[in-house]
């Protein structure tokens, strides 16, 4: 079991390497030009964008920076970055999107602390040659994602976690608490290094992090999902909370936990990557954090948001819904100042490969990377220009996708699913097909089921006639909501 296990890993690593050598994905580093015209006249301000310590480092540094530092690469980043700016757009550079250099992963990365002095190394001949053409810094994007597949679940390359380190990964000594440390500490002596070097005090520095809302399937999960929620939701971010200009967020949907692993509710909306559709949930979270750290009096920004939907039915009224979520937060006092759409085109999407769609344009991989806009890339750059979402958009929208659940249309899944209804985090090489769901799963309409198992059903059907709680009336839309003044990005 252990040899086919490392056998599918090594076949993975290899796909892996040999597409980043191809240099294939979306060409942007030979020829930026075509996704940041496609940004740009969407109407977006910021354009985020990431650097590969590897390209920047390929080798471990053991003699020095000068024998192993790719100055070339670096000149590079440093050419693109001002042709984003060139287009009229603000940049937001990340530091580490899961780029651990393979000479890293081989020595053990973030389980051992001398991996914040590489990175510190990496940070500084960054900083040192963009700091004045940065608008806003991501250190970290989605740490306990990272240090979770890579370290615990050993399902991204570079962790190779034995089987002790799998077992006690949770503890407070475990890898994972160990990993997370680290790159806390990272985080803090990189944003002291950016604010000692930027020669403006415009520049913003923050994380990425990754929050979903999590609920149990039944009354033995809540016990999973609270122990999820603890090590997740605040610690990483309590950490670092003194060094801190905003606080990103990545929110994708929700997540249905049951027993080892996340439940595929039939009766929900998913994206193809098996992401629940829940745009409330964006709404509390928001809540969520700004109580926490509303005394910090730090801004938030949307970091990343996106549905990955080859069809672009769902796209069009998640994007409309989540927008309503965030314009939501912001009315009811929580501060948030941008919103960034993950993505623009169909991009490599790390272990899931180019399978899942996450892009507002298309891309024909058979003709050399065609790039074909579809619906939703108007839908949004509509709103961009104009601020607002019309009560005709929403309504379209969602006709446009109830009309296919009606219809019993499917579009593709790339998760497999076992018989129990969990789905493998792994993603399929080849999709199954998955019918749209008659569900009103919009901002504010979204009825939340209670928990599945058993004992819990019969007790709501005991109790049904005695309670007093109404079934909730269908919610008006408002004619026009603006949504300004946020700043849009991609």
């Amino acid at each position: 079991m252990k040899e086919k296990k490392y056998r599918e890993k090594m076949k993975y690593q290899q796909k892996m390497k040999k597409s980043i050598t191809k240099e294939e994905r979306l060409r942007f580093w030979s020829d930026p030009d075509i996704e940041l015209k496609l940004a740009k006249d969407t109407g977006v301000s910021v354009f985020r964008l990431g650097i590969d310590w590897s390209r920047i480092m390929p080798a471990e540094p053991v003699n020095g920076l000068k024998e192993t530092v790719n100055f070339a690469a670096l000149e590079r980043y440093k050419w693109i970055i001002n042709r984003v700016r060139s287009y009229g757009m603000k940049v937001m550079l990340t530091l580490f999107h899961h780029s651990l250099p393979a000479w890293a992963g081989e020595y053990g990365g973030w389980k051992l602390e001398k991996t914040i002095d590489y990175f510190m190394d990496f940070t500084r001949l960054v900083v040192d040659s963009v700091s004045d053409i940065v608008d806003y810094w991501v250190t970290f994007n989605e740490p306990h994602v990272f240090c979770m597949l890579t370290y615990c679940a050993g399902t991204w390359p570079g962790g190779n976690p034995d089987m002790l380190e799998v077992a006690t990964s949770a503890l407070p000594t475990g890898v994972f608490n160990q990993a997370m440390h680290w790159m806390a500490i990272a985080h803090s002596k990189a944003y002291d290094y950016i604010h000692a070097k930027s020669t403006s005090t415009k520049s913003k520095v923050g994380v990425a992090h990754h929050v979903s809302f999590m609920r149990p399937y039944g009354l033995f999960d809540v016990t999973a999902v609270t122990l999820a929620n603890t090590l997740t939701t605040f610690p990483y971010v309590d950490s670092i909370s003194d060094r801190l200009d905003f606080i990103g967020i990545n929110y994708y949907g929700q997540e249905v936990v049951s027993g080892p692993g996340l439940k595929l509710v039939e009766t929900d909306e998913y994206s193809e990557s098996g992401r629940g559709v829940y745009p409330d949930g964006l709404f509390r979270v928001l809540h969520q954090f700004h109580e926490r750290y509303k005394h910090l009096n730090l801004p938030f920004i949307i970091t990343e948001n996106g549905v990955s939907d080859e069809t672009d039915l769902i796209r069009r009224p998640y994007v409309i819904e989540h927008l309503l979520a965030v314009y939501a937060a912001m009315i009811t006092g929580v501060p948030v100042i941008g919103y960034l759409f993950w993505t623009i085109s169909d991009n490599w999407e790390w272990a899931d490969g180019y399978g899942p769609k996450f892009g507002l344009v298309a891309v024909d991989r058979a003709n050399n990377l065609a790039r074909i806009p579809r619906p939703s890339y108007h839908l949004f750059t509509k709103v961009v220009t104009t601020g607002k979402v019309t009560r005709e958009d929403r309504a379209r929208a969602w006709s446009e996708l109830q009309l296919a659940a009606k219809q019993k249309k499917t579009r593709p899944f790339y998760r497999a699913v076992n018989k129990h209804g969990l789905m493998y985090a792994g993603g399929l090489d080849e999709p199954t097909q998955r019918p749209y769901i008659q569900r009103d799963w919009r901002f504010g309409h979204y009825q939340m089921e209670g928990l599945q198992d058993p004992l819990s059903r019969l007790s709501r059907c005991i109790l049904r006639p005695f309670s007093i709680i109404k079934k909730r009336e269908p919610q008006k839309d408002d004619a026009e909501l603006v949504v300004q003044p946020l700043q849009f990005s991609i």
